[in-house]
């Protein structure tokens, strides 16, 4: 304020200074002026790289490879273990990816499993499938698939230009930790998480923004057997 009244006591002096004729035409310069000046102070305010960080990441995701297969139905030639199905994603431009804000959704035909695979209890179902990754960190992930697969993209929290991110069917969370891997089959989400696709089926992936809840990449893939 005290800015302001300076401004406003060095404007008048000076219009009581300027011949009469003068004073409608400086009067309107020296307007246009303390508005540069004030628009210049508002500008200087603002924390650009909070604006910044409002935005929404933007990056080049690819699938690079998509294999897998059902569990424990139909030709052994076609059949996988839940392991065995896995997606491979590489980031190859963009924003470094945080993965605490980052999900994945995966959309297409497979199978999981209700029960205790382990214990050979329970049964698999069938029919359409979506798998959510409700974050890319390692919590409530399965440490022996995913947290391996994924170490060095792990390790700083952040899912950088050149790194590959590995998905597979066994990332659930084992034991009393909760998964951050959810997995439903026509609906039903009463499922161990884990997942299976057939092969020869379309799988449909998207790479999510939680907080914009902005879609950054969507990959479509055919299912290839597994090796």
């Amino acid at each position: 304020m005290k800015t302001w009244k300076k401004i406003r006591d060095k404007f008048s002096y000076f219009l009581n200074s300027v011949p009469e004729g003068l004073a409608p035409v400086v009067g309107s310069l020296l307007i246009l002026l303390i508005t540069f000046a004030l628009v210049g102070v508002v500008v200087s305010s603002v924390d650009f790289s909070k604006v910044k960080n409002l935005q929404p990441p933007m990056a080049r995701i690819t699938l690079e490879s998509c294999e897998g297969g059902l569990y424990g139905v139909g030709p052994l030639a076609n059949r996988a273990r839940f392991e065995e199905n896995m997606i491979v994603l590489i980031h190859e431009g963009g924003d470094p990816l945080p993965l605490d804000s980052i999900s994945i959704k995966i959309f297409g035909y497979g199978n999981s499993f209700q029960g205790s695979i382990s214990e050979g209890t329970g049964k698999r179902i069938e029919g359409s499938i979506q798998v959510l990754y409700m974050d890319l960190t390692k919590n409530g992930k399965n440490t022996k698939y995913y947290v391996v697969n994924n170490k060095a993209t792990i390790e700083d929290g952040l899912w950088d230009v050149g790194e590959r991110l590995v998905l597979c069917g066994r990332d659930s969370a084992v034991g009393t930790v909760e998964s951050s891997v959810k997995v439903s089959v026509n609906g039903d989400d009463n499922t161990s998480d884990n997942y299976g696709f057939k092969a020869g089926s379309e799988i449909n992936l998207k790479v999510v923004d939680r907080k914009g809840r902005n879609v950054i990449a969507e990959r479509t893939a055919i299912v290839k057997i597994a090796e």
